[in-house]
C-alpha cells in the first residue's frame, strides 16, 4: 500500500513540478535598435519566440528625427535572457516619447499554446517629464480587451529597474492559439518626456499533458485495487 501511495504521489509531485517551471515563449532585447533619425521600425520581430511588437501607433517626427514618439536610447542589461543577442554591453533600448504619443499603446501579438500563467518583465526608467501611467490589457481576438487591475509599470526614476506585469490571474489567456497584449502609456508633460523599454520578457509554464496525469492516476488506481483484490 505504501508503495503504491509512494508512486503516486512522486508521479503527481513529478507533473507538478514540470507545471510549476517558466519558460521564456517570446522576448526582445532591442539590440542596435536605430533611433527615430535613422527610423525606428513600426513592428519589431521577438529575438527569441515568434511574437511580434506593433509600434506603429507612435510617429518619428516630422521632420523624421524631430521630437519622436518611438525611438530608441541607450539601454539595460537587467532582465537580460537565454538567446539574447545583447551579452557584451548595454546596447539599446526602446523609448516612447512626447506628450503627444500620452493615450497610445504598443500592441504584441504571440501565441499561449501549451502555455499557462503568464508573466511579463523588463527593464524601464525613465525621465522627469515622462509617463508616470503604464496600463495592461491583453485579448485573444485583438478587439476586445481586459484591462489588468491595479498594474503601473510607468515610471519616472532616471535608474534601470525591472518592472513586471503578472497575468497569471488571467485564465482566459491560458493555452490560447492567438493572444495580444495591449500596453498604454500617459502622463507626459514635455516633448521629451520618455519611459524606455528594454529586454522585454513574456515567461510563462507548460500546460500539463492529460495524458500524463491521467497516466499516474491510472497506476495508483490499478495498484489499489490489486491491493483490495489480494485482501
Amino acid at each position: 500500500m505504501k508503495k503504491i501511495v509512494l508512486f503516486l504521489v512522486a508521479g503527481l509531485l513529478f507533473c507538478s513540478i514540470n507545471s510549476i517551471k517558466a519558460d521564456t515563449i517570446d522576448a526582445w532585447d532591442f539590440f542596435n535598435l536605430p533611433n527615430a533619425s535613422n527610423a525606428t521600425p513600426a513592428t519589431i520581430a521577438a529575438t527569441v519566440g515568434t511574437g511580434s511588437l506593433d509600434l506603429s501607433a507612435f510617429g518619428l517626427g516630422s521632420p523624421q528625427g524631430t521630437s519622436p514618439e518611438r525611438t530608441s536610447f541607450a539601454g539595460s542589461q537587467l532582465n537580460t535572457f537565454l538567446g539574447s543577442v545583447d551579452t557584451t554591453g548595454s546596447g539599446t533600448a526602446l523609448a516612447i516619447a512626447n506628450s503627444s504619443a500620452n493615450g497610445k499603446s504598443l500592441f504584441f501579438s504571440f501565441s499561449m499554446t501549451g502555455y499557462e500563467n503568464l508573466i511579463v518583465s523588463f527593464a524601464a526608467r525613465g525621465t522627469a517629464t515622462g509617463y508616470n501611467s503604464g496600463v495592461w490589457a491583453w485579448s485573444t481576438d485583438g478587439i476586445n480587451y481586459t484591462t489588468l487591475a491595479g498594474v503601473n509599470t510607468a515610471t519616472r526614476n532616471t535608474t534601470f529597474a525591472v518592472a513586471t506585469a503578472d497575468f497569471s490571474t488571467e485564465i482566459g489567456l491560458n493555452n490560447g492559439a492567438t493572444a495580444y497584449l495591449e500596453y498604454t502609456l500617459s502622463g507626459c508633460t514635455s516633448s521629451s518626456g520618455n519611459n524606455r523599454l528594454d529586454n522585454i520578457q513574456f515567461n510563462a509554464t507548460s500546460v500539463p499533458e492529460p495524458s500524463s496525469v491521467a497516466f499516474f492516476v491510472m497506476v495508483g488506481f490499478a495498484g489499489l485495487v490489486a491491493l483490495r483484490r489480494k485482501r
